[in-house]
């Protein structure tokens, strides 16, 4: 294993091979809580993993078995008047957006607490893995807030605004088990088998096609809130795929009964 060479202080980033890029929230002192430096660095890493020609998915995991993240970091944040408040979430949101905009998939590992701006940076990942004592909620009603990095808006493009409303009103931490008949997680592991498990999955989708990866996350995003123009970009993307060697090894290996290897030509 070994790491991508940055002055991060929050954060690392490690390759531990399969084309996984690892994202790790490290701030396990504070719970992996998100703070100003944090939020830049995220901001700075999503460049530096879709730049790197061994990452083909980005794998993000909290340090410890405390937390995912249990949210924003307010001390660290500091006071903010109206204004300084408007712009702190307007920031965050473009932040954790840039992880639903990548090109390359991005799964959550949540382990322990996804609290907050935790949560609210898991629901920017295509697809989200739990270790089956998690818990995750938004408790920014408790404090007098509303959940300002994406929550309001992505939660209930996730699992349905009624089941969103439920976990924004009532502000209550939220079984991993019960995320994941909601929808909103997509496997469950056995606490002591997550750290394993978790990095297997995210590396059987790194593993997967990244030309055609990359164009169903952007037919997939166009189609969000326009299905016309999603369904556009599946017809065009479809016509591009036809010629690539990636598909000659898909159809190949389907044949013979043999695990494809993708290059991404």
């Amino acid at each position: 294993m070994t790491d991508i060479d940055t002055d991060f202080e929050t954060i690392r980033i490690e390759t531990p091979g399969n084309y996984v890029g690892h994202l790790v929230l490290d701030r396990p002192e504070d719970m992996n809580t998100v703070s100003a430096t944090m939020l830049e660095e995220l901001d700075e890493a999503v460049d530096v993993l879709e730049d790197h020609e061994g990452v083909r998915a980005i794998y993000i995991t909290g340090e410890g078995e405390k937390a995912f993240s249990a949210g924003a970091d307010v001390s660290s944040n500091g006071a903010m008047d109206n204004r300084e408040g408007v712009e702190h979430s307007r920031y965050g949101q473009r932040v954790f957006g840039k992880f639903r905009e990548s090109d390359l998939p991005v799964i959550a590992g949540i382990d322990g607490y996804a609290l907050g701006g935790g949560l609210e940076l898991s629901m920017c990942a295509d697809l989200r893995v739990a270790s089956e004592s998690s818990e995750m909620g938004l408790p920014e009603h408790n404090l007098g807030l509303l959940p300002g990095w994406g929550g309001t808006q992505r939660l209930q493009r996730l699992i349905g605004e009624s089941a969103a409303k439920y976990v924004v009103f009532t502000a209550e931490r939220i079984p991993a088990e019960r995320m994941h008949e909601l929808g909103f997680v997509h496997e469950v592991y056995d606490d002591d088998e997550f750290e394993e498990q978790g990095l297997e999955f995210a590396a059987n989708v790194a593993g997967g096609p990244p030309i055609a990866q990359k164009y169903t996350k952007r037919a997939m995003r166009e189609g969000w809130d326009n299905m016309e123009a999603g369904l556009e970009l599946e017809a065009s993307a479809f016509g591009h795929l036809l010629d690539t060697e990636d598909l000659s090894e898909g159809i190949t290996a389907f044949v013979t009964d043999q695990e494809p290897e993708f290059e991404g030509k």
